[in-house]
């Protein structure tokens, strides 16, 4: 398995988090902008100032997330790329339901929308690196 963490591999992961963290901006920006509407934020700017880091976020949850695909599931395949991003949504968004319980402004919508909004997410990056990242060995062996 050591030898499957290769640049490629750190290439096409970061790739990912790219499409993610612009798929998921989008989503708030373009589809929700409302949603945190009541819901205790940082104003606008301070916001924007941490997007930096916010995008550091997501180049280290998504390549750690990929990691974790490739180890346990070392045959892979669609459905279990798919498999693993229900399961790995759900995680990522876990802390979010503790949220909920502690944060006033956090409505059922909200979380509800982050739950799928996060598993969504998740199983298209894991179909995206199945489609990407399969090494050319095992990509042979599918088809045979």
């Amino acid at each position: 398995m050591k030898g499957h963490l290769t640049a490629r591999f750190f290439i096409i992961a970061v790739l990912i988090a790219v499409i993610v963290f612009i798929a998921d901006c989008a989503f708030h920006a373009v589809l929700v902008p409302d949603m945190y509407a009541g819901y205790p934020q940082r104003a606008q700017a301070g916001m924007e100032a941490l997007f930096p880091f916010l995008f550091l976020t997501y180049i280290v949850q998504i390549t750690l997330y990929l990691m974790m695909f490739l180890f346990i599931y070392p045959q892979r395949g669609v459905g279990n790329a798919l498999w693993w991003g229900v399961w790995g949504g759900l995680f990522v968004v876990l802390p979010n339901m503790q949220f909920f319980v502690a944060v006033e402004g956090t409505t059922w919508t909200l979380l509800i929308a982050q739950c799928v909004e996060a598993i969504v997410l998740l199983m298209a990056a894991g179909l995206l690196f199945e489609l990407l990242y399969r090494p050319r060995g095992q990509a042979a062996v599918a088809t045979a």
